[in-house]
């Protein structure tokens, strides 16, 4: 589905054509392929097939069939809410409220407490916006907690996406978000968790280190209290993508290097001074970084899968993060769950799988959620 008010060339509309007949013939392909991958494919056969899809959609994908074909977070959100029967009123609760700033998609009675902010448009790279797989997750969790006793709510920031909005747009929309909640709703920070997958969760990690050494071209944020917790689902910590497990996990994971490699230079901009600074590639700060993080948040939860292709990046920082972090008293529990894919847990909702997918990732991430959330 696309935005009608956009426009694309001829040959750009061909290629979305061309591309999406590739995927479909490279995803039957893979139907007869996968009994001979052994290791090197997805751990189950369905999954291989939809990853080989998905790699082969992705890859061949240029910026601009990428931004045409895309419905913008908030407009998904409102979809998806009229689907399932969500009022839509509460869509953008809050955004009346805002004289200007990024829109909020929600799912919170505007008096509770904001338990859960979510930094993501659940997409991919900063240049995708989210979908019902992210939503259907985040009702999922929602629900979850407060079935015990828990009176949880989550705000989305549907961020500006690149290439129309280059970094550092996404980083100082999230500092205002979580300004605007603090300074003008009076929530305290010690009730709020920050969340993030993928992109989403490189934008927590920015947040984290805003907060801690604030960035030169945004004003600082102060806060009164820590932050109670971080969720982190494959976080992106590197834009690196010749690292080992690009290889190992070439086959395994529904991300392609070609997408990745696109989408880092749509959201960090040609012209860029800021381009792998310590805020939007976390990877490449020190451990001495993270020690002051530690009066920012409270705990943090890095989730990663063993067959991403973001593993060795992910594994580097959270080593980083580990050392500094934890030098100062932060709790952080980094957990690799053999064999699943980049975000498998938001994946898997999108695949349409309703229970245990044979990983346990969903598992891991839930039971966390609710002992700390």
């Amino acid at each position: 589905m696309s935005d009608p008010a956009k426009t694309i060339s001829f040959g750009n509309r061909v290629g979305i054509a061309s591309t999406t007949l590739k995927a479909m013939t490279a995803a039957s392909a893979r139907l007869w392929t996968w009994p001979f991958k052994g290791q090197q494919g997805a751990h189950n056969y369905f999954k291989d097939v939809m990853f080989q899809l998905m790699r082969t959609q992705l890859g061949n994908l240029n910026l601009d069939q990428e931004t045409y074909t895309r419905v913008p977070t908030t407009e998904a959100y409102l979809s998806f809410c009229k689907d399932h029967g969500t009022p839509p009123e509460s869509a953008l609760a809050g955004q009346q409220e805002r004289e200007e700033g990024p829109p909020l998609a929600t799912w919170y009675d505007r008096h509770l407490d904001v338990h859960l902010l979510e930094l993501t448009a659940a997409g991919g790279g900063y240049v995708i916006a989210g979908g019902a797989g992210h939503f259907s997750y985040l009702v999922d969790m929602k629900d979850t907690l407060n079935a015990q006793g828990s009176d949880t709510a989550v705000l989305i920031l549907a961020y500006g996406l690149a290439p129309e909005n280059v970094y550092p747009t996404q980083l100082t929309q999230a500092v205002e978000v979580l300004r605007y909640l603090v300074k003008t709703t009076g929530r305290i920070p010690s009730d709020i968790s920050i969340g993030g997958d993928s992109a989403g969760g490189n934008l927590c990690i920015g947040l984290i280190s805003h907060i801690a050494h604030p960035h030169p071209e945004i004003p600082a944020l102060h806060l009164p209290t820590k932050l109670h917790v971080a969720l982190l689902l494959s976080p992106w910590c590197s834009f690196n993508t010749h690292t080992r497990a690009y290889q190992t996990n070439a086959e395994k994971d529904c991300l392609d290097r070609r997408a990745l490699e696109r989408w880092s230079s749509a959201f960090l901009g040609s012209d860029s001074p800021f381009a792998g600074d310590f805020y939007n590639e976390p990877v490449t700060a020190p451990a001495s970084w993270w020690e002051a993080t530690a009066s920012v948040v409270g705990e943090v939860l890095v989730w990663v899968g063993g067959n991403e292709v973001l593993l060795d990046g992910i594994e580097e920082w959270a080593r980083r993060f580990t050392k500094g972090y934890g030098k100062q008293g932060g709790r952080v529990n980094v957990v690799i769950t053999p064999k699943a894919a980049h975000m498998e847990p938001i994946l898997e909702r999108l695949l349409g799988y309703k229970g245990d997918s044979g990983t346990g990732s969903a598992k891991v991430v839930k039971d966390w959620a609710r002992a700390k959330l």
